[in-house]
């Protein structure tokens, strides 16, 4: 009998997810909504603007095809309706404008469609009924060439409808059913504009909540990733980098100091725990462990530069590597990490160095010819091994001209 495999379940891409029919977010999604859609405006607006003021100049021609006087009659009134489609056009350079657009907006369509609505009524023209339908004009700005939230457009859209009524029933010349024809085409438009707004707002929410997911879903990778590269390149029992690790990044320090001529501010502390076979037969492993993680504390707590690092290099043996220092900084550290560990007083009654654990520590720094990162360890293995053959708990420098120092 096969035994199924279990299916995969897709992670959720945000276009899934629900929008209520009122469109309206949690109150933190929807700030977060309606800068999203603010922005895309913003960057829509100053193509739009040009294309209004085309209407503008299209609607004077159509008016000196007809009748030139009526130029005379209405100039004023455009000047006025464009003077919040230029103050539009300047908000949208300035760092504020983001919270300015939809009131602009609304100004600009109100202040079309009153100005309109009085020229309609103030001109003595058999088609200046024609000056009611840039209502339409001023809702199509709102909802479909400046594109601010559907809220905003629904209310602006209803106090347009309702000057346009109150314009009709106070025009003198214009016949009754005329009025009704207006007002229902007026009516009928916005209706339609305002019902395809809802659609495409609710197609940006989608997509918006979608952008969200995928910034989360993006979020949680880089963070599993992170913590898989950790896993990799730590040493489980100490915290410190790992050999493979410390292979990666002290490549790429000396790479740097190569590549910025700085050979001479890159430098390896290589140090053994001291009779650390005798310390793990004398307190068993448990305990042994327990001293490792002591002992890899203290390098630890040391360093401060992001660049440098600590790794386990081998059972008892680490490595800290110095960048951007001076020669002195790296031997004062060197004996400074001796003196350290060996004032935790960790208790060792097999070695022959001191009745608590010590270390001995060997100092090399990047001279020309080394390019890679086991040449520098290697001359910091020799110094090493001269700090264990002088007795332990000390500290040997191998120089640039490779003689040995001992501190």
């Amino acid at each position: 009998m096969t035994k199924e495999k279990p299916s995969s379940q897709p992670l959720p891409s945000g276009l899934d997810l629900p929008i209520p029919w009122h469109l309206r977010l949690p109150e933190a999604l929807e700030k977060d909504f309606i800068l999203y859609l603010l922005q895309f405006s913003q960057r829509i607006i100053e193509r739009s603007v040009v294309i209004v003021l085309l209407v503008y100049a299209a609607g004077f021609y159509v008016e000196h095809l007809i009748n030139n006087a009526l130029i005379e009659q209405v100039w004023r009134l455009r000047l006025i309706s464009l003077i919040p489609v230029g103050l539009l056009w300047w908000l949208t350079h300035t760092h504020w404008s983001v919270r300015v657009i939809q009131p602009a907006v609304a100004i600009i369509a109100l202040t079309l469609a009153g100005t309109h609505n009085y020229a309609a009524i103030n001109t003595d023209h058999s088609l200046a009924y024609s000056y009611y339908l840039v209502s339409i004009l001023a809702i199509l700005l709102m909802a479909t060439l400046f594109r601010i939230s559907l809220y905003w457009a629904l209310t602006v859209s209803l106090l347009i409808l309702a000057m346009l009524a109150l314009s009709l029933l106070n025009d003198p010349l214009i016949d009754r059913g005329l009025a009704i024809v207006v007002f229902f085409f007026v009516f009928s438009v916005a209706v339609l504009s305002l019902f395809g707004q809802y659609f495409f707002e609710r197609l940006q929410r989608q997509h918006f909540l979608a952008e969200r997911v995928l910034a989360m879903h993006r979020s949680e990778l880089h963070d599993a990733n992170q913590a898989l590269e950790s896993q990799a390149s730590e040493d489980p029992l100490t915290a410190t980098v790992n050999r493979r690790g410390m292979a990666i990044r002290l490549g790429s320090l000396i790479h740097h100091a190569r590549q910025n001529q700085q050979l001479d501010k890159l430098y390896v502390l290589l140090f053994d725990i001291d009779y650390f076979k005798q310390y793990n037969d004398t307190y068993g492993h448990p305990q042994g462990d327990v001293c490792l993680q002591q002992i890899s504390a203290v390098p630890k707590a040391m360093i401060h530069s992001d660049e440098d690092f600590v790794a386990r290099y081998g059972g008892e043996e680490f490595i800290v590597a110095l960048s951007g220092i001076q020669l002195n900084d790296a031997i004062v550290f060197a004996e400074r990490l001796r003196s350290r560990i060996e004032k935790l007083g960790i208790e060792h009654g097999s070695s022959n160095a001191a009745n608590v654990v010590t270390i001995s520590v060997g100092i090399a720094g990047l001279v020309p010819g080394v390019s890679r990162a086991e040449e520098l360890i290697k001359r910091a293995d020799e110094a090493l091994y001269h700090a264990k053959s002088l007795g332990r708990n000390r500290s040997v420098l191998l120089d640039e001209h490779s003689q040995l120092q001992p501190l």
